[in-house]
């Protein structure tokens, strides 16, 4: 069964979601946390940039990070996670020196 045809009350265990295919990963972070590919992607490629070359350590620490982000609410209505301009970037240091 794919992410996408999950009823919504199912939840996928850590290690299973940690293991789905990229496209696959990449929905569940959209239904999860409302995020989209391009930030999805960034997110990823500054994890790598930061040492997480390990794909399932990155991914834990990219659903870390957007678990703190939800967290933290999003506006009423809002389906994307939004960050303004540079919010991410601040948000991802803020996030790694709080974990390091």
């Amino acid at each position: 069964m794919s992410v996408s045809s999950m009823p919504a009350d199912i939840r996928i265990a850590e290690d299973e979601m940690l293991q789905l295919p990229d496209y696959r990963f990449v929905i569940y972070c959209f239904e999860q946390f409302g995020l989209n590919r391009g930030i999805y992607n960034t997110i990823d490629e500054w994890l790598y940039d930061q040492g997480y070359v390990n794909i399932i350590e990155r991914r834990r620490e990219l659903v870390r990070f957007l678990s703190a982000v939800q967290a933290g609410g999003r506006k009423q209505g809002d389906r994307f996670l939004k960050f303004g301009k540079g919010g991410l970037m601040k948000r991802l240091g803020e996030f790694l020196e709080a974990n390091a």
